[in-house]
């Protein structure tokens, strides 16, 4: 049984295959050396749980070469390294001794990253570890290096609008929701030991990272009423002036909270210079970075638009907090495993290679 299809037909559409391209090992040679390395090593089983075994390993490894081919095709001739075949025989025996599903999609998106690297570097080590170590976890843990890598991590491209960037993270993490909320003080201990992720002292809450990714969505914004038109170019001219200034040109919008204010109209610093390059006002970037930052939305009234877009988000905040989250990083292990329940959580969707994250 395939977990995760897709491809799917509906009235008016057209689905397009991909050609097999072999690269000197066919998949069906490299099922075959996987199976027959895991019998190899199962074969002190019992009859009974031998065959269950078998099962859950071929199911394991007709979902594992479907990813691959998919994601990664180039990388079919490394199943005949030791090292994956190693880690290959660590996911199967990992979901042949389950049958969870959950976990099984996990280990293969890991697996099919893993797959793609033979050289042994930061990246290869933390996916080999992460293989071992998706094992010990329950649902909770998943969820919580979910979260901490969408509130630390991950900065989601071409959001202008905050609402767009509630919707997103209700996709990536509403489902979570229920094993955010069976989190204890016991699970991050627990994470930490496993070496998925560090406690520090010092916190950073949801807002925080928010706002650090996304400044020009998280504006209170500017009343200009009574600003003055002109620029001095003086250090005291206050970023009212600057939207003031700016106010009938695409750097400058309403602000989407309060009618009667204004703000800069780019998430961020990337997007800010893009609109200035496209309307030749790269003159103005300066003060423009420095006015995206000057009126930050306080982060109790974040949390509360979270709250309203969807009530899940409040208590995935809730749980969050609770769990003294703000105070964790993900560790390389942490991000890998994270990063394919991520994917396991969006059917696949969610496609930014781990690469941005761990090199």
């Amino acid at each position: 049984m395939i977990w995760r299809q897709k491809q799917r037909s509906g009235d008016g559409s057209t689905n397009i295959q991909a050609h097999v391209v072999q690269y000197g090992v066919s998949y069906d040679d490299a099922k075959a050396i996987a199976m027959d390395v895991f019998k190899e090593n199962f074969s002190k089983l019992s009859q009974g749980a031998h065959r269950v075994a078998i099962e859950r390993a071929d199911e394991f490894t007709m979902n594992y070469l479907s990813e691959l081919h998919d994601r990664q095709p180039q990388a079919i001739g490394n199943i005949e390294d030791p090292g994956v075949q190693s880690d290959i025989l660590e996911a199967q025996a990992g979901f042949a001794k389950s049958g969870d599903q959950d976990l099984g999609e996990v280990l293969v998106d890991v697996l099919v990253d893993r797959t793609a690297r033979t050289d042994r570097t930061t990246a290869t080590l933390a996916l080999s570890a992460a293989i071992t170590t998706a094992q010990k976890l329950t649902s909770s843990h998943f969820a919580a290096l979910s979260a901490l890598f969408v509130f630390k991590q991950l900065k989601l491209f071409g959001m202008i609008h905050h609402e767009q960037l509630y919707l997103m993270i209700t996709q990536l993490l509403g489902s979570a929701k229920d094993a955010m909320m069976r989190l204890s003080d016991s699970d991050i201990q627990y994470l930490a030991a496993l070496g998925c992720l560090t406690i520090s002292i010092g916190a950073a809450p949801i807002h925080q990272g928010l706002q650090q990714a996304y400044p020009g969505l998280f504006s209170d914004g500017f009343d200009i009423s009574s600003a003055p038109a002109t620029l001095s170019g003086a250090p005291e001219d206050g970023p009212e002036s600057v939207v003031r200034k700016l106010k009938d040109t695409p750097a400058v919008a309403a602000s989407p909270r309060d009618p009667t204010k204004f703000q800069v109209a780019a998430a961020d610093n990337e997007s800010l210079h893009k609109i200035l390059e496209a309307n030749g006002l790269l003159e103005y970037e300066t003060v423009l970075r420095q006015t995206l930052t000057a009126r930050p939305l306080h982060g109790d009234a974040i949390v509360a638009e979270m709250r309203e877009h969807n009530p899940a988000l409040g208590e995935i905040a809730d749980a969050y907090d609770a769990a003294s989250l703000p105070n964790c990083t993900n560790t390389a292990i942490g991000t890998a495993i994270a990063h394919a329940n991520l994917r396991k959580a969006t059917g696949g969707a969610f496609v930014s290679p781990l690469d941005i994250w761990i090199s």
